[in-house]
């Protein structure tokens, strides 16, 4: 960032750029509001965005903006880019009428290194709203494994109690069971891994999971997808849920596993209650499985179907602005009740059946 960029900000804020420079890292933390901190007590909360546009689900912002009572909001990226949330939050760019709010900060981080950064650590601990921008969830993953900023953020959750949220890969990383996004499509190098490629080989070393990261309350045995009507991914999330019975961790199998899809611009948000309401322009998919797979074999198709009854899943729309969903009972009122299954009987094309 250079000195006329930065002169560009209104005259009544105070910007401030801290950038650290060190051999394999260009950290740089970006600051827009007051430079002192503010103290007061938050609400918790947990918003899980789909992707997309923030200002689809811009009602969803205002309510975590709500729960941080006017401090300090922090936003984490690892894709080297300042981005728009501080000017967006702080001075309400796009008139969503977000509440005032102390400051906000952007923290770019650019490698492992970074994620134990002492100014790092520090802006963490004074946050009263903690965000994960989009980007490569796997460095999220990667980076953030067994660092201070993890430890950090879990006291933040749940001691400390802040509101915390993510969109895209920040909402990969919120879930018990992150989906890391490491490899490509086996089939196309240049794509993602797709919903083909994982109901067709749902144990390949391109369906990696891991547990060890970040998180958020209610999501311990929970996999979490985006952007999920637009690409298509209902059958990846169902591959996913199996993957994961099919990796014997000890506190997961198919009566316990679920699964938490947004669409593009949507968001589920819920309190410390686990009581949900979902924004934006979109649904959110709220999965749990039913029976255990009759195939999840190495390098064969998936094949669970259960007559049709293998996964419960219940949609909710963000239209329907009296629609709930209970996390703690996960059990859903004003929304649609489907089932899906995978019949995987053709092994060349397994297809997901919805009810």
């Amino acid at each position: 960032m250079n000195i006329t960029a930065l002169l560009s900000y209104p005259t009544t804020l105070i910007a401030v750029l801290f950038m650290f420079c060190a051999p394999a890292s260009a950290l740089q933390i970006f600051k827009t509001g007051n430079l002192n901190d503010f103290v007061t007590t938050t609400k918790p909360a947990v918003c899980l965005a789909g992707g997309g546009s923030d200002d689809g689900w811009a009602q969803g912002w205002n309510y975590l903006l709500q729960q941080s009572r006017g401090g300090d909001i922090v936003i984490i990226r690892t894709d080297h880019e300042r981005g728009g949330y501080e000017s967006w939050i702080y001075n309400d760019d796009d008139h969503h009428g977000f509440p005032k709010v102390n400051s906000v900060t952007t923290l770019s981080i650019d490698g492992p290194s970074d994620v134990d950064h002492p100014e790092v650590i520090a802006a963490i601990l004074h946050a009263e709203l903690i965000f994960f921008a989009g980007g490569d969830q796997n460095t999220y993953v990667q980076w953030f494994l067994n660092s201070r900023l993890t430890k950090a953020i879990n006291y933040m959750t749940y001691v400390k109690k802040v509101p915390i949220g993510g969109t895209s890969a920040g909402m990969a990383l919120l879930a018990g069971i992150d989906y890391t996004g490491k490899y490509p499509s086996p089939r196309d190098h240049q794509s993602n891994v797709s919903s083909g490629d994982v109901l067709q080989d749902p144990t390949g070393y391109f369906v990696d999971l891991d547990q060890r990261v970040i998180t958020a309350p209610f999501l311990e045995n929970v996999i979490t997808e985006t952007h999920f009507s637009q690409r298509s991914r209902q059958g990846r999330i169902v591959g996913f849920m199996a993957r994961a019975i099919y990796n014997h961790y000890t506190d997961i199998d198919f009566k316990n596993i679920k699964g938490i899809a947004a669409d593009e611009e949507t968001a589920v948000c819920y309190d410390q209650m686990g009581a949900a309401k979902i924004y934006g322009q979109g649904s959110v998919f709220f999965l749990r499985g039913l029976t255990s797979p009759e195939r999840i074999q190495d390098g064969r198709s998936l094949d669970w179907d259960s007559d049709g009854q293998a996964v419960s899943t219940y949609v909710i729309s963000a239209k329907n602005h009296g629609a709930t969903f209970d996390l703690k009972l996960w059990t859903g009122f004003g929304g649609r009740q489907e089932f899906w299954s995978v019949d995987g009987q053709n092994e060349d094309v397994p297809i997901l059946i919805r009810h």
